[in-house]
């Protein structure tokens, strides 16, 4: 895990920040203990998914989730530990020989960032005004652009995060490949929508793509285009360790829209994205990346960077005004 180093608080602000920490204790001990020393007040808690029944009562400011010895299990939990818990979590996967002094110190850094901080607008908040759209009167031009989203661990958050601060309704429509347990695709498709003036469903076969649309990419199957712009889905009978594959969205993507794709890579552990954004940038789109800072695990978003097709990283927050500025200019150029 990668994360942006603070300045030392005082002894006494440092001590009021409590952590949860999650995960098997022959892996966190020492990470307590690193913790401890840096003046935090850590709570042991079980590993996943034991610890999401821990998580209901704890009196934590931010749970930091080991996952280094994590198995099938633990990764199996994540997405229902994020969607539980009332405070900011944050994944370590850095190995117990990396967890240097330095190394702890800006971890500690950004355990008292997300605890003070409580980041980003929470879906119970009044929606922006939309932007007058004419009801039954879809944008069906050829000339807006598509987006595809990629995220994994932590990606629910941030990818909410970025619609909640997007205003109105864009003149773009977004893909969102999110790798998901199978059965959850409606359940994140309806939060999202609470959250959004877009309207955001499950893709499925014959939905025709339009702006002012998000379609929630399925688990196992994959997403393909006919020649009128409507969605065929296709069973994935490849072998993956995650799914949806955002690899796999992205090179679609860009083999349809070329450059009016864009793609933007969210929190997420893996090198899922790395083939994708290179397709979409030989193909002349735009890709940006969440920061590292701000993600909860940056190993998609740093990986999609160091390709060197990224060209903008930011918080969800930033990434969303930031696009509601380069449609804008876009529309104008043309």
């Amino acid at each position: 895990m990668e994360s942006a180093g603070n300045s030392p608080d005082s002894a006494g602000t440092l001590s009021s920040v409590r952590v949860g920490l999650l995960g098997y204790e022959t892996a966190t001990n020492e990470l307590r203990r690193g913790l401890e020393r840096q003046g935090l007040t850590v709570e042991r808690m079980p590993p996943l998914p034991a610890g999401l029944q821990a998580v209901r009562g704890c009196r934590a400011q931010v749970l930091l989730v080991d996952m280094t010895d994590a198995g099938d299990t633990a990764f199996d939990a994540v997405d229902s530990l994020v969607e539980q818990a009332s405070v900011p979590v944050l994944f370590n996967e850095t190995d117990p020989e990396e967890q240097t002094g330095t190394w702890l110190r800006r971890l500690a850094g950004k355990l008292r960032q997300l605890a003070r901080s409580r980041e980003g607008p929470r879906s119970d908040e009044p929606r922006r005004d939309a932007s007058p759209v004419a009801a039954g009167e879809p944008d069906r031009g050829d000339d807006f652009m598509v987006w595809v989203l990629g995220a994994s661990f932590g990606g629910p958050e941030a990818v909410r995060r970025f619609f909640a601060a997007l205003p109105g309704t864009p003149p773009a429509a977004f893909f969102l490949a999110q790798h998901i347990g199978d059965g959850f695709v409606g359940l994140l498709a309806t939060q999202l929508n609470r959250t959004t003036d877009l309207q955001v469903q499950p893709a499925r076969t014959g939905l025709r793509v339009e702006a002012g649309n998000v379609y929630v990419a399925p688990v196992d199957e994959v997403i393909r285009f006919d020649a009128a712009g409507r969605l065929r889905l296709e069973r994935d009978r490849v072998e993956r360790t995650c799914r949806p594959s955002v690899d796999l969205l992205m090179q679609e993507v860009a083999a349809r829209y070329g450059a009016r794709s864009g793609a933007i890579v969210f929190s997420g552990m893996g090198d899922d994205g790395v083939s994708g954004v290179r397709a979409i940038a030989a193909a002349g789109g735009e890709i940006w990346a969440q920061d590292s800072g701000s993600s909860a695990v940056s190993s998609m978003p740093d990986r999609a960077a160091a390709t060197g097709a990224v060209s903008r990283r930011g918080p969800p927050e930033e990434l969303a005004a930031g696009l509601a500025a380069y449609l804008d200019s876009c529309r104008v150029q043309r």
